[in-house]
């Protein structure tokens, strides 16, 4: 019986841990745009603005392929009216 406290605690720890990884994920969707990097950080797809989440390819992104078209694969989630994509890949792509 005195080690089924810790095995109780060390099991809740590891489905915390699983929601908490998980749970931003569980309202996005995987989508790929094709659309314009503008220089305020965004890309303009389909008269769409998507925000750009921080990550290194979104940085990459925003920072090195300014007014280039290209191809962006990512989780798009909304807050207040506004689709933010985590990049997950990207391509430039010719006009």
């Amino acid at each position: 019986m005195k080690n089924a406290l810790p095995k109780k605690i060390a099991s809740l720890l590891a489905i915390l841990t699983t929601i908490f990884f998980f749970s931003p994920a569980l309202g996005a969707d995987v989508v790929t745009i094709i659309g314009e990097v503008n220089d305020a950080q965004q890309i303009v797809a389909d008269n769409q603005l998507y925000e750009v989440a921080d990550n290194a390819l979104g940085d990459d992104l925003v920072y090195n392929y300014i007014s280039e078209r290209v191809k962006v694969t990512g989780l798009v989630t909304e807050k207040d009216d506004m689709k933010i994509i985590s990049v997950m890949s990207f391509e430039v792509v010719p006009e």
